[in-house]
This record gives structure tokens, C-alpha cells and sequence, in this order.
């Protein structure tokens, strides 16, 4: 059997608990719940599609926080499940750079299982490879590709992220780090392995928590075939499986066909008499050599934002800014609104949180106050487009329509959003090269 027919064979359906809104990067057709209310899970066992999503965003809260909302949305789908029975599959999708709250989520989930009374396998997949851009674990290492070259990810920017540093690329040693000493049982399904290599790491693993097994992945290949190994266990084996991913494996796991990326006529429908609006908050390197490409297009109009202005002088830098964009609309130009490139250096994690909250709250308070519906909406970083999704556009469910660039999720709002059927395009800030902004605008215009 095919992954799809082991899906439907066994009732299985995989949830994926996205810590950031860029996780839907490689599916389509499934529904993105940033809601977790009774109706809206109840949807989603009721949809077609054998998964669905669940934006928790937890990258962007303190660790006391994800801790929080991974019990309350797990509590949810747990109760939800009681009506329809599904065997379930717990993702919780994370970087491929390796920031995020780990292990204490996937924790989270094995304790809410635990209460629940579900028995599930005593140890957590880790596989964040991502196929799509380079992100690529050989032989227990985790490397980003850039051109011909491997870079172990602990050489990166990304492993000295303000709030999730850390110095290891081989995962094992990684877990370590993570798990501040504290002894764990580990195994690593290598390239080619079958379903007998499964079973026998998890009988190994299995009585040893906390317990981990690593998968080697450079090609969709080799995750699919370890999603057909692991599928093929389960239906036999009954218990649930907890995961940790990046968004390559939950779209080899889902069975779904591969989709051309989308076209302008599919994104956006219809007459618009207004351009379109970027909006720029993530601060990574990528994304200001990829901001300044943009900014280099005819018809496009650049507005810079500064931190200062933001904490300090919001209402006048609202009013400012709104006649800008007006103005910008007017002459047939397309407004970037990007905040200043200089990142700022705090004491701590939660003073940085605090900060970005800020800042995220007035990139949020453009779209709750822009007075034109856009011909469509692109938001750059995990932080950015989280806020505006569930509070600029006031989404709770939405379905996900495929990619505009590889790795560059789009979904269309309902009825019931601030802007109808709008094209909103949720842009990671680690994706893509140097002109992938550019490309999205030349797409779009």
C-alpha cells in the first residue's frame, strides 16, 4: 500500500502543531485552524483531508507560555477525538534551523497523552529536514545546503539566534545540549532502512524515556520511505506517535501529490482596483538581502519603520504612515513597509520577546486599520505573519491553497476575515534567495 491508502486503511489522521504560521509550506488542500475552539477542531475531523494544522505560534512565546498553549490545543483535538475515533499522529512542527522550545513540547504532548490514557510509543521522532531548501540531516548531521556547499547548522546565523542559541549540529549532541545533561536514549534511521530497522530502534528505545530517534534525510525519498516504514508500524502497533519536524516530513506523511506552484490567476480572482502591500518584520540576514532586491523594482515603494517610532510615537507614526500608503496606492506604486534593519541588543529572552511583541503589534495595527482592501497581502517572518494572520485579518480557520515560490505557503481568507478572499502569502524568513521577494512582487503585479 501507498501512504495514502495505509492513511485511509488505518483511520489515521496526522496533526500538526505549528510553532510558527510558515509550517504549511510544502501542503495544500488541508485547513489551518488558529483557533482551537470545539467547532472549529470539529471541522477539521470532519474535513476530507486525512491532516490538518493548528497554529499555535509558540516560537514566538516564553517557554512557560508554549508550555501552556501545547496542553491547551492538545487538550482540544484530545476531547474533539473522543467523537470520531481517529488513530492520531502528533507533529509538532518546528525550524529546520533548530530554534525552537524543544523538548519541551513534544513533552508537553507525551504528558497529555499520559493523562488521557492513549498509549503512544515512549520516544520522539526528530527529523528536521527540509527537503525543499536545503536543510539536510547526513548521517546524523544536520546541514544548511547554500550553493554546492554544506554548512553545519551550528556555523550559521540561525544557531545564534537572540533567544534559541545552540552549538551543535550532529542531532545527538544537539539533544544533548538540549536536554542540559540529563541522560537519554538515542537511535538514528540511516538512508534506505526498512521497516525491520524500525522496529528494532524502537524496541531498543523502549524503555529507556527520554528517548529519541533521529531520521537521515537529503531527498523526499528517504522521508517517504520512512513515513511508509513508520505507518506501517503503527497500523500494526496501535499506539500514537509523537514527532518533531520540520515541514518537509508532514507533507511526506500526508500522501498528498505534489502541486505546481500557484499562478497569479489562481491567487488573485477577480477585479482589484488597489495594489498589493508587502510588510517586513523578520530581521535575519537572508531577509534583508532579499528586502533590498526588492526595494530595487520599478513600482515598488519602500517605507521604513523605526523602532523608536514604533515604541515611542505610534499614533503619529500611524498617521504618516497611512497617508503614505494612500499615496502610494494612488500613483500604482506597491508600499513595503519594513522595520529599520538594526536589530536590538537586550538583556534577556523575555525582554526580547516583549520587544518584538511591540513591534508585531503595530505591523498588526496597519492591516486592523488599513482603510483599502489590498489586491493581496504578503508578510515576511514567523512573528509578523502569525499577528497579522490571527489578529489583523482575524482568521480562525482557513484553507491552505499551495505555494507562490517553493517554501512560500499562500492561504485565502474567508468571509468572515477583515478582508474577504484576500491572497495572504505568509513568507519565512529563512527561505529563499537573494531576489525571492522580488520574484513573489514580478508574480504578483
Amino acid at each position: 500500500m501507498n501512504i495514502k491508502e495505509l492513511l485511509k486503511a488505518s483511520r489515521f489522521k496526522m496533526i500538526a502543531l505549528d510553532d510558527d504560521p510558515t509550517g504549511i509550506q510544502t501542503v495544500h488542500g488541508c485547513l489551518l485552524l488558529t483557533d482551537w475552539s470545539e467547532e472549529n477542531v470539529q471541522r477539521a475531523f470532519q474535513d476530507e483531508a486525512d491532516f490538518f494544522y493548528v497554529l499555535t505560534n509558540t516560537r514566538a512565546m516564553t517557554a512557560a507560555q508554549a508550555a501552556e498553549v501545547t496542553r491547551s490545543a492538545m487538550q482540544a483535538i484530545l476531547k474533539a477525538n473522543q467523537d470520531f475515533n481517529y488513530r492520531l499522529i502528533f507533529v509538532s512542527r518546528s525550524d529546520s534551523t533548530l530554534r525552537g522550545h524543544f523538548p519541551l513540547e513534544t513533552n508537553v504532548m507525551h504528558e497529555c497523552l499520559e493523562a488521557c490514557g492513549i498509549d503512544r510509543l515512549p520516544l520522539t521522532v526528530f527529523a528536521p529536514a527540509f527537503i525543499e531548501v536545503g536543510r539536510l540531516s547526513i548521517e546524523g548531521v544536520h546541514y544548511l545546503k547554500d550553493g554546492d556547499k554544506l554548512i553545519p547548522v551550528n556555523e550559521t546565523e540561525f544557531a545564534r539566534d537572540n533567544v534559541f542559541a545552540y552549538h551543535h549540529a550532529n542531532l545527538q549532541d544537539y539533544i544533548a545540549e538540549k536536554l542540559g545533561g540529563k541522560a537519554f536514549a538515542y537511535e538514528r534511521f540511516r538512508k534506505g532502512e526498512k521497516l525491520e530497522n524500525l522496529k528494532t530502534y524502537i524496541e531498543a528505545l523502549q524503555n529507556n524515556e527520554p528517548a529519541f530517534l533521529t531520521v537521515d534525510a537529503d531527498t523526499y525519498d528517504d522521508l517517504e520511505n520512512f513515513a511508509a516504514c513508520l505507518l506501517q508500524y503503527l497500523s500494526q502497533d496501535e499506539r500514537v506517535a509523537v514527532l518533531r519536524t520540520s515541514s518537509s516530513l508532514p507533507k511526506a506523511l500526508s500522501g498528498i501529490e505534489n502541486k505546481d506552484l500557484l499562478s497569479k490567476d489562481e491567487l488573485i480572482q477577480g477585479e482589484n482596483l488597489h495594489q498589493g502591500l508587502f510588510i517586513v518584520g523578520s530581521h535575519v540576514k537572508k531577509t534583508t538581502a532579499q528586502l533590498e532586491k526588492l526595494l530595487q523594482c520599478p513600482q515598488v515603494q519602500g517605507i521604513e519603520l523605526s523602532i523608536e517610532d514604533i515604541l515611542y510615537r505610534s499614533d503619529e507614526l500611524w498617521e504618516k504612515l497611512q497617508a503614505e500608503l494612500i499615496a502610494c496606492d494612488a500613483a500604482d506604486l506597491t508600499p513595503v513597509v519594513y522595520t529599520a534593519r538594526k536589530e536590538v541588543r537586550l538583556d534577556n529572552a523575555d525582554e526580547r520577546q516583549a520587544l518584538g511583541q511591540k513591534v508585531s503589534d503595530f505591523l498588526v495595527s496597519i492591516v486592523a486599520r488599513l482603510p483599502y482592501q489590498p489586491a493581496y497581502l504578503v508578510a515576511k517572518g514567523g512573528i509578523t505573519s502569525h499577528d497579522i494572520l490571527t489578529h489583523g485579518l482575524n482568521i480562525k480557520l482557513a484553507r491552505v491553497m499551495g505555494q507562490i515560490l517553493s517554501g512560500v505557503p499562500c492561504i485565502r481568507t474567508d468571509n468572515s476575515a477583515r478582508f474577504a478572499h484576500l491572497p495572504y502569502i505568509i513568507f519565512p524568513g529563512n527561505v529563499g534567495n537573494e531576489n525571492s521577494l522580488a520574484e513573489a512582487f514580478e508574480k504578483l503585479k
